[in-house]
């Protein structure tokens, strides 16, 4: 059977539910205040429930309020983040939204910014770093993200291969014994990302059989930014993604420990929703950012203007 009940007073009633309050659902809506009482009477009568408790002008979910708040809330707050997100495309067609992890956009893009300026004038991005669910919901003209997983109606174009390299700051590494074989990076304390799987990866892949235990220890971090962090102030030795380090790098702010690198778990893939992906200035965007992955690791930033 069809529900009887509009959107309309549904909506209504979301909008009494946040604000506590007809009056301020009222003037939100820019309707009177009778009006709001009305639409919420039809949505009661529909379900024969009481969805407020009214005291003077204090207002209160009852136990059917706050089950039929939990029901419908979130898609209400989807339709008003996609009315939002096509209001935005259309008063700023020359805004692009990229969201990337923030170690990619502090380390990586951000430095690259005047560049992409010089070439695109006329393009306004707007940086936010990854979160998984405005990436499964596509709040975005543009994504980098860890691996191919992608919601339907989502290009996925798979970007140039990083390295993981060892590094450390200066102050650590300088008058320290020479590190001239991977053992020998255990003298420094290892930093580790949160599932700390790469420096036993790394030091398998260079020819240890066994394992030591401090391969494991030491301390972790959830994103690879503060782990790029942490090495430049000298708090270990951190194996992190070529392009992550590059920037501190060329600045002197650490430098590589041992010339010795390791293909990562997961590669970076660029996304784009399909509905978006033909507008000139993602298009645009997704050329810039494929050419600057391409460009040799360490050497592009020496050749800026």
């Amino acid at each position: 059977m069809m529900l009887s009940v509009s959107l309309a007073a549904l909506r209504t009633f979301v909008e009494v539910a946040r604000l506590r309050s007809f009056k301020d659902a009222a003037q939100s809506l820019g309707v009177t205040s009778g009006a709001v009482s009305q639409q919420v009477k039809l949505v009661e009568n529909r379900l024969d429930v009481t969805l407020f408790e009214r005291s003077g002008r204090n207002v209160k979910l009852t136990e059917q309020g706050l089950r039929l708040l939990g029901a419908i809330h979130v898609p209400f707050e989807q339709i008003r983040e996609a009315v939002e997100d096509f209001d935005r495309r259309r008063s700023a067609r020359n805004v692009v939204r990229i969201v990337t992890p923030i170690a990619l956009a502090s380390h990586w893009l951000v430095p690259r910014m005047d560049r992409f300026s010089r070439r695109h004038p006329d393009i306004e991005l707007h940086i936010d770093t990854a979160h998984a669910e405005g990436v499964r919901r596509q709040l975005f003209d543009i994504a980098i993200q860890y691996g191919n997983e992608t919601a339907p109606g989502v290009e996925a174009k798979r970007l140039p291969s990083s390295k993981l390299v060892v590094v450390g700051s200066p102050q650590l590494l300088e008058g320290a014994s020479p590190i001239r074989d991977p053992s020998d990076c255990l003298k420094f304390p290892l930093l580790h990302d949160h599932d700390r799987l790469n420096w036993p990866a790394w030091f398998r892949a260079n020819g240890s059989t066994h394992l030591p235990a401090a391969s494991r220890k030491g301390l972790s971090f959830a994103d690879e930014s503060l782990l790029v962090a942490a090495a430049a102030a000298a708090q270990g030795l951190a194996l992190v993604r070529d392009i992550h380090a590059e920037n501190l790098l060329l600045h002197g702010r650490l430098k590589i420990a041992i010339e010795t690198s390791m293909e990562p778990f997961q590669s970076y893939y660029l996304l784009t929703p399909s509905l978006v992906s033909q507008r000139p200035v993602v298009d645009a965007c997704k050329n810039w950012i494929l050419s600057e992955m391409a460009r040799p690791v360490f050497l592009d930033l020496l050749s800026r203007p």
